[in-house]
């Protein structure tokens, strides 16, 4: 994990880049990442997160509560200022909780800075929705995309349990012990660098470091990040896999939300 004060930076600097999208795009441009989906629905969902998480913490829950239909303003200025709103409130509710505060979550960390963490990310990857889907070529400090690996593996691991009780097509990736390895080839990413995931009966199981692999897939961390999101395709990530091809293609046909 980075620190805190990183993500708070982080999460302010993605919604900017997002609600600039948000502002100076058509509201119904299509997403293709996001099937269905237009650019004023994606803001949506990011800005309808932003706030549920952010009611979470600040009343301190212990269970969750549903999520609120909220409308997205139509004017593209209002659009952009909503989604800059929500994301100062999930701030702000973790600044005044802590983010040590224990609240409910759907993984083994129950604590505020889980939402502050996990949000990020997923509006990094939504970032990067929007901007393939304006033909913009966008960027990300390495160190971030080494992070979101880690944060997408813990999502896996989670939601491969096949006691979880959810309908996810990640329950597909438990397994019988096949091993793989991931490894971003940027300088100065330390011990963050690589990942180890076995696939046991039990779901997926990962740790930082380098282990026994059927497949190694290798490559800049933000090229590994918008690969296992499904945001790009083997063909089109510019990595490389040695070994077994079709147990990657297995894992990455089945790391579905």
């Amino acid at each position: 994990m980075l620190d805190f004060d990183r993500y708070f930076l982080e999460l302010e600097a993605e919604t900017a880049s997002l609600a600039r999208l948000a502002r100076d795009a058509d509201g119904q441009r299509p997403i293709p990442t996001c099937p269905d989906w237009t650019l004023e629905q994606l803001v949506g969902h990011v800005g309808r997160g932003h706030r549920w998480a952010a009611e979470i913490i600040r009343q301190r829950l212990l269970e969750p509560i549903p999520m609120q239909e909220v409308d997205v303003p139509a004017d593209p200025d209002e659009r952009s200022d909503w989604l800059m709103a929500g994301a100062r409130m999930l701030a702000d509710a973790v600044r005044v909780v802590g983010p040590e505060q224990p609240v409910w979550t759907w993984q083994k960390d129950r604590s505020a800075g889980f939402w502050l963490r996990r949000l990020l990310h997923d509006e990094v990857v939504h970032r990067f929705d929007a901007e393939l889907a304006l033909g913009i070529k966008g960027d990300l400090a390495a160190d971030l995309a080494a992070d979101g690996v880690s944060d997408l593996l813990e999502t896996a691991a989670t939601l491969s349990r096949p006691d979880i009780g959810v309908s996810s097509a990640f329950v597909n990736l438990a397994g019988a012990g096949e091993s793989l390895q991931f490894a971003a080839t940027d300088a100065d990413l330390g011990s963050n660098r690589e990942w180890s995931v076995v696939r046991s009966p039990a779901g997926v199981t990962w740790r930082n470091g380098r282990g026994r692999a059927d497949v190694e897939v290798r490559g800049p961390a933000l090229h590994l990040l918008l690969l296992l999101n499904r945001r790009l395709s083997v063909e089109t990530a510019d990595v490389e896999i040695i070994g077994d091809q079709e147990l990657f293609a297995q894992w990455w046909s089945n790391s579905t939300f």
